[in-house]
Protein backbone atom coordinates (compact mmCIF):
# COMPACT_ATOMS: atom_id res chain seq x y z
CA UNK A 1 0.00 0.00 0.00
CA UNK A 2 1.26 3.46 -0.86
CA UNK A 3 2.28 5.75 2.02
CA UNK A 4 -0.59 8.10 2.75
CA UNK A 5 -0.34 11.90 2.75
CA UNK A 6 -0.09 13.71 6.11
CA UNK A 7 -3.52 15.24 5.52
CA UNK A 8 -5.89 13.35 3.20
CA UNK A 9 -7.06 15.35 0.20
CA UNK A 10 -10.62 15.39 -1.07
CA UNK A 11 -10.47 14.72 -4.81
CA UNK A 12 -13.28 14.79 -7.34
CA UNK A 13 -12.20 12.66 -10.29
CA UNK A 14 -14.36 12.77 -13.42
CA UNK A 15 -14.27 9.75 -15.72
CA UNK A 16 -15.46 9.91 -19.32
CA UNK A 17 -18.26 7.72 -20.63
CA UNK A 18 -15.57 5.60 -22.28
CA UNK A 19 -14.66 4.32 -18.82
CA UNK A 20 -17.45 1.79 -19.43
CA UNK A 21 -18.25 1.69 -23.14
CA UNK A 22 -16.68 3.19 -26.23
CA UNK A 23 -18.27 3.71 -29.61
CA UNK A 24 -17.43 0.68 -31.71
CA UNK A 25 -17.38 -1.72 -28.73
CA UNK A 26 -19.60 -4.78 -29.02
CA UNK A 27 -21.68 -3.55 -26.07
CA UNK A 28 -21.64 -6.81 -24.12
CA UNK A 29 -21.56 -6.73 -20.34
CA UNK A 30 -18.20 -8.50 -20.43
CA UNK A 31 -16.67 -5.68 -22.48
CA UNK A 32 -18.19 -3.06 -20.21
CA UNK A 33 -16.69 -4.71 -17.13
CA UNK A 34 -13.31 -4.93 -18.88
CA UNK A 35 -13.43 -1.17 -19.49
CA UNK A 36 -14.50 -0.53 -15.91
CA UNK A 37 -11.69 -2.68 -14.52
CA UNK A 38 -9.08 -0.89 -16.64
CA UNK A 39 -10.22 2.48 -15.29
CA UNK A 40 -10.52 1.37 -11.67
CA UNK A 41 -7.00 -0.07 -11.65
CA UNK A 42 -5.65 3.48 -11.47
CA UNK A 43 -8.21 4.64 -8.92
CA UNK A 44 -7.36 1.68 -6.67
CA UNK A 45 -3.70 2.73 -6.55
CA UNK A 46 -4.75 6.22 -5.49
CA UNK A 47 -7.21 4.86 -2.92
CA UNK A 48 -4.39 3.19 -1.06
CA UNK A 49 -2.98 6.61 -0.18
CA UNK A 50 -5.91 7.47 2.05
CA UNK A 51 -7.17 10.34 -0.08
CA UNK A 52 -10.91 11.02 0.03
CA UNK A 53 -12.20 10.19 -3.43
CA UNK A 54 -15.42 11.08 -5.20
CA UNK A 55 -15.76 9.63 -8.69
CA UNK A 56 -18.07 11.06 -11.32
CA UNK A 57 -18.61 9.66 -14.79
CA UNK A 58 -20.19 10.19 -18.17
CA UNK A 59 -22.95 7.93 -19.46
CA UNK A 60 -22.62 8.00 -23.23
CA UNK A 61 -23.23 5.89 -25.22
CA UNK A 62 -24.86 3.77 -22.47
CA UNK A 63 -27.82 6.10 -21.97
CA UNK A 64 -28.27 6.25 -25.74
CA UNK A 65 -28.63 2.48 -25.82
CA UNK A 66 -31.24 2.68 -23.05
CA UNK A 67 -33.22 5.19 -25.10
CA UNK A 68 -32.93 2.95 -28.17
CA UNK A 69 -34.39 0.06 -26.19
CA UNK A 70 -37.16 2.38 -25.05
CA UNK A 71 -38.13 3.15 -28.63
CA UNK A 72 -37.71 -0.42 -29.89
CA UNK A 73 -40.14 -1.69 -27.25
CA UNK A 74 -42.57 1.25 -27.44
CA UNK A 75 -45.43 -0.98 -28.63
CA UNK A 76 -44.85 -3.52 -25.83
CA UNK A 77 -44.10 -1.45 -22.70
CA UNK A 78 -44.63 2.24 -21.95
CA UNK A 79 -41.40 4.18 -22.72
CA UNK A 80 -39.83 5.97 -19.78
CA UNK A 81 -38.87 9.67 -19.88
CA UNK A 82 -35.27 10.65 -20.55
CA UNK A 83 -34.52 11.60 -16.95
CA UNK A 84 -35.47 8.05 -15.88
CA UNK A 85 -33.15 6.66 -18.57
CA UNK A 86 -30.42 8.87 -17.11
CA UNK A 87 -31.09 7.49 -13.63
CA UNK A 88 -30.99 3.95 -15.05
CA UNK A 89 -27.57 4.64 -16.54
CA UNK A 90 -26.34 6.13 -13.24
CA UNK A 91 -27.34 2.96 -11.44
CA UNK A 92 -25.96 0.52 -13.99
CA UNK A 93 -22.66 2.29 -14.60
CA UNK A 94 -22.31 3.00 -10.88
CA UNK A 95 -22.68 -0.71 -10.11
CA UNK A 96 -20.01 -1.70 -12.63
CA UNK A 97 -17.53 0.88 -11.33
CA UNK A 98 -18.40 0.05 -7.73
CA UNK A 99 -17.93 -3.68 -8.20
CA UNK A 100 -14.74 -3.28 -10.26
CA UNK A 101 -13.17 -0.91 -7.75
CA UNK A 102 -14.20 -3.12 -4.81
CA UNK A 103 -12.45 -6.08 -6.44
CA UNK A 104 -9.33 -4.04 -7.22
CA UNK A 105 -9.17 -2.81 -3.62
CA UNK A 106 -9.52 -6.35 -2.28
CA UNK A 107 -6.63 -7.51 -4.48
CA UNK A 108 -4.51 -4.63 -3.19
CA UNK A 109 -5.41 -5.27 0.45
CA UNK A 110 -7.13 -1.89 0.82
CA UNK A 111 -10.19 -1.94 3.09
CA UNK A 112 -12.39 0.93 1.94
CA UNK A 113 -16.12 0.82 1.17
CA UNK A 114 -17.31 1.92 -2.27
CA UNK A 115 -20.82 3.33 -2.66
CA UNK A 116 -22.88 4.75 -5.53
CA UNK A 117 -25.29 7.65 -5.05
CA UNK A 118 -28.03 8.36 -7.58
CA UNK A 119 -27.55 12.11 -7.82
CA UNK A 120 -30.02 14.85 -8.68
CA UNK A 121 -28.87 18.22 -10.03
CA UNK A 122 -31.14 21.24 -9.88
CA UNK A 123 -31.48 23.17 -13.13
CA UNK A 124 -33.21 26.50 -13.75
CA UNK A 125 -36.48 26.35 -15.67
CA UNK A 126 -35.53 29.72 -17.19
CA UNK A 127 -32.16 28.46 -18.45
CA UNK A 128 -31.79 29.63 -22.08
CA UNK A 129 -30.89 26.06 -23.08
CA UNK A 130 -34.57 25.10 -22.76
CA UNK A 131 -35.52 27.52 -25.54
CA UNK A 132 -32.84 26.19 -27.88
CA UNK A 133 -32.45 22.41 -27.35
CA UNK A 134 -29.36 21.11 -29.12
CA UNK A 135 -28.25 17.82 -27.53
CA UNK A 136 -29.14 14.85 -29.81
CA UNK A 137 -30.46 11.73 -28.12
CA UNK A 138 -31.95 8.45 -29.25
CA UNK A 139 -32.60 6.90 -32.67
CA UNK A 140 -33.13 8.48 -36.10
CA UNK A 141 -36.63 8.87 -37.51
CA UNK A 142 -38.00 9.70 -40.93
CA UNK A 143 -39.87 12.98 -41.37
CA UNK A 144 -43.29 11.41 -40.74
CA UNK A 145 -42.13 9.63 -37.58
CA UNK A 146 -40.56 12.80 -36.23
CA UNK A 147 -43.69 14.82 -36.98
CA UNK A 148 -45.86 12.24 -35.24
CA UNK A 149 -43.72 12.19 -32.09
CA UNK A 150 -43.58 15.99 -32.08
CA UNK A 151 -47.37 15.99 -31.72
CA UNK A 152 -47.64 13.01 -29.37
CA UNK A 153 -44.73 13.73 -27.04
CA UNK A 154 -44.05 17.44 -27.63
CA UNK A 155 -40.49 16.58 -28.59
CA UNK A 156 -38.14 18.77 -30.64
CA UNK A 157 -36.32 17.26 -33.62
CA UNK A 158 -33.39 18.33 -35.77
CA UNK A 159 -32.52 16.95 -39.19
CA UNK A 160 -29.05 15.39 -39.48
CA UNK A 161 -28.31 15.18 -43.18
CA UNK A 162 -29.24 11.94 -44.92
CA UNK A 163 -29.53 10.03 -41.62
CA UNK A 164 -32.93 11.48 -40.80
CA UNK A 165 -34.44 13.33 -37.87
CA UNK A 166 -33.26 13.00 -34.29
CA UNK A 167 -34.66 14.25 -31.01
CA UNK A 168 -32.76 17.12 -29.38
CA UNK A 169 -33.02 18.16 -25.74
CA UNK A 170 -31.71 21.01 -23.63
CA UNK A 171 -28.33 20.94 -21.89
CA UNK A 172 -28.83 23.41 -19.00
CA UNK A 173 -26.17 24.42 -16.50
CA UNK A 174 -26.45 22.61 -13.14
CA UNK A 175 -27.11 24.94 -10.20
CA UNK A 176 -27.09 22.72 -7.11
CA UNK A 177 -26.40 19.08 -6.25
CA UNK A 178 -29.20 17.79 -4.02
CA UNK A 179 -27.11 15.04 -2.43
CA UNK A 180 -23.91 17.09 -1.95
CA UNK A 181 -24.00 16.99 1.87
CA UNK A 182 -24.49 13.22 1.88
CA UNK A 183 -21.66 12.72 -0.63
CA UNK A 184 -19.34 14.90 1.44
CA UNK A 185 -20.18 13.05 4.66
CA UNK A 186 -19.56 9.66 3.07
CA UNK A 187 -16.22 10.81 1.63
CA UNK A 188 -15.11 12.26 4.98
CA UNK A 189 -15.85 8.92 6.62
CA UNK A 190 -13.49 7.22 4.16
CA UNK A 191 -15.98 5.79 1.69
CA UNK A 192 -15.15 6.11 -2.00
CA UNK A 193 -18.25 7.67 -3.54
CA UNK A 194 -19.49 7.32 -7.13
CA UNK A 195 -21.86 10.19 -7.89
CA UNK A 196 -23.28 12.59 -10.49
CA UNK A 197 -23.20 9.94 -13.21
CA UNK A 198 -23.93 11.37 -16.63
CA UNK A 199 -24.11 14.83 -15.06
CA UNK A 200 -26.77 13.70 -12.60
CA UNK A 201 -30.53 13.53 -13.04
CA UNK A 202 -31.80 17.02 -13.99
CA UNK A 203 -34.59 18.22 -11.71
CA UNK A 204 -36.59 21.40 -11.22
CA UNK A 205 -36.96 22.62 -7.64
CA UNK A 206 -40.31 24.24 -6.89
CA UNK A 207 -40.93 26.98 -4.32
CA UNK A 208 -42.16 24.44 -1.75
CA UNK A 209 -38.92 22.45 -2.11
CA UNK A 210 -40.41 19.58 -4.09
CA UNK A 211 -38.50 18.19 -7.06
CA UNK A 212 -39.62 17.29 -10.57
CA UNK A 213 -37.58 15.39 -13.14
CA UNK A 214 -37.06 17.10 -16.48
CA UNK A 215 -35.89 15.71 -19.82
CA UNK A 216 -32.49 17.28 -20.38
CA UNK A 217 -28.81 16.34 -20.44
CA UNK A 218 -26.37 17.96 -18.01
CA UNK A 219 -22.72 18.15 -19.02
CA UNK A 220 -20.89 15.81 -16.62
CA UNK A 221 -17.80 18.05 -16.41
CA UNK A 222 -19.90 21.01 -15.25
CA UNK A 223 -21.72 18.78 -12.75
CA UNK A 224 -18.35 17.52 -11.50
CA UNK A 225 -17.01 21.05 -11.05
CA UNK A 226 -20.14 22.13 -9.18
CA UNK A 227 -20.00 19.07 -6.93
CA UNK A 228 -16.30 19.67 -6.25
CA UNK A 229 -17.13 23.18 -5.05
CA UNK A 230 -20.07 22.04 -2.93
CA UNK A 231 -18.07 19.37 -1.07
CA UNK A 232 -15.03 21.65 -0.66
CA UNK A 233 -12.68 19.44 -2.69
CA UNK A 234 -8.98 20.30 -2.80
CA UNK A 235 -8.63 19.30 -6.46
CA UNK A 236 -10.86 18.57 -9.44
CA UNK A 237 -9.43 16.09 -11.94
CA UNK A 238 -11.05 15.50 -15.33
CA UNK A 239 -9.78 12.40 -17.13
CA UNK A 240 -9.68 11.96 -20.88
CA UNK A 241 -7.81 9.97 -23.54
CA UNK A 242 -5.27 12.65 -24.50
CA UNK A 243 -2.28 13.31 -22.24
CA UNK A 244 -2.81 17.09 -22.11
CA UNK A 245 -5.01 19.86 -23.42
CA UNK A 246 -3.85 21.17 -26.79
CA UNK A 247 -4.51 24.58 -28.26
CA UNK A 248 -5.38 24.66 -31.98
CA UNK A 249 -5.71 20.87 -31.90
CA UNK A 250 -5.22 19.14 -35.25
CA UNK A 251 -3.56 22.12 -36.93
CA UNK A 252 0.13 22.91 -37.61
CA UNK A 253 -0.11 25.37 -34.71
CA UNK A 254 -1.10 22.64 -32.22
CA UNK A 255 0.60 23.13 -28.86
CA UNK A 256 0.40 21.17 -25.59
CA UNK A 257 -0.61 23.22 -22.57
CA UNK A 258 1.00 22.30 -19.25
CA UNK A 259 -0.18 25.10 -16.97
CA UNK A 260 -2.73 27.90 -17.33
CA UNK A 261 -4.18 30.44 -14.97
CA UNK A 262 -7.84 31.40 -15.27
CA UNK A 263 -7.04 34.66 -17.07
CA UNK A 264 -5.12 32.70 -19.71
CA UNK A 265 -8.05 30.29 -20.01
CA UNK A 266 -10.42 33.21 -20.61
CA UNK A 267 -8.14 34.57 -23.32
CA UNK A 268 -7.83 31.15 -24.96
CA UNK A 269 -11.59 30.65 -25.00
CA UNK A 270 -12.23 34.15 -26.33
CA UNK A 271 -9.97 33.67 -29.33
CA UNK A 272 -11.41 30.25 -30.14
CA UNK A 273 -8.23 28.35 -29.41
CA UNK A 274 -10.16 25.33 -28.14
CA UNK A 275 -12.46 23.18 -30.24
CA UNK A 276 -16.13 23.36 -29.26
CA UNK A 277 -16.29 19.59 -28.83
CA UNK A 278 -15.47 17.72 -25.67
CA UNK A 279 -12.34 19.64 -24.63
CA UNK A 280 -13.89 23.12 -24.35
CA UNK A 281 -16.43 22.23 -21.63
CA UNK A 282 -13.70 20.40 -19.71
CA UNK A 283 -11.53 23.52 -19.64
CA UNK A 284 -14.50 25.79 -18.90
CA UNK A 285 -15.60 23.58 -16.02
CA UNK A 286 -12.08 23.47 -14.57
CA UNK A 287 -11.78 27.24 -14.82
CA UNK A 288 -15.13 27.60 -13.02
CA UNK A 289 -13.90 25.40 -10.16
CA UNK A 290 -10.58 27.22 -9.90
CA UNK A 291 -12.15 30.68 -10.07
CA UNK A 292 -14.91 29.82 -7.59
CA UNK A 293 -12.89 27.80 -5.07
CA UNK A 294 -9.39 29.20 -5.57
CA UNK A 295 -7.92 25.71 -6.04
CA UNK A 296 -6.18 23.82 -8.83
CA UNK A 297 -7.92 21.69 -11.44
CA UNK A 298 -6.24 19.10 -13.65
CA UNK A 299 -7.06 17.57 -17.03
CA UNK A 300 -5.09 14.45 -17.89
CA UNK A 301 -5.14 10.90 -19.23
CA UNK A 302 -6.37 8.20 -16.86
CA UNK A 303 -3.04 6.35 -16.86
CA UNK A 304 -1.24 9.57 -15.88
CA UNK A 305 -3.44 10.29 -12.86
CA UNK A 306 -0.77 9.91 -10.16
CA UNK A 307 1.84 11.83 -12.14
CA UNK A 308 -0.65 14.63 -12.88
CA UNK A 309 -1.53 15.00 -9.19
CA UNK A 310 2.20 15.27 -8.48
CA UNK A 311 2.58 17.96 -11.16
CA UNK A 312 4.46 15.80 -13.64
CA UNK A 313 1.77 15.32 -16.30
CA UNK A 314 -1.49 16.68 -17.66
CA UNK A 315 -2.71 20.26 -17.88
CA UNK A 316 -3.07 22.15 -14.60
CA UNK A 317 -5.38 25.17 -14.28
CA UNK A 318 -4.49 27.49 -11.42
CA UNK A 319 -6.01 30.68 -9.93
Amino acid sequence: MAEGPAIPRTLVIALGGNAILRRGDDGTIETQFERADASMRHIAVLAGSGDRIVLTHGNGPVVGNIVLRNEAARDLVPPMPLYIAGADSEGGIGLMLQMSLHNRLRLAGVDRPVVSVITQCVVDADDPAFTAPSKPIGPYFDADGAACLTLEEDWTFAEEGDRGWRRVVASPRPRRVIEAKTIRRLAEEGDIVIAAGGGGVPVLEHEDGTLEGVDAVIDKDWASALLACEIDAETLVILMEEARVFTDYGTPQQRALKRLNVAEVDELLARGGLAKGSIRPKVEACAYFTRTCGRDAIICAVDALEDALAGRAGTRIVP
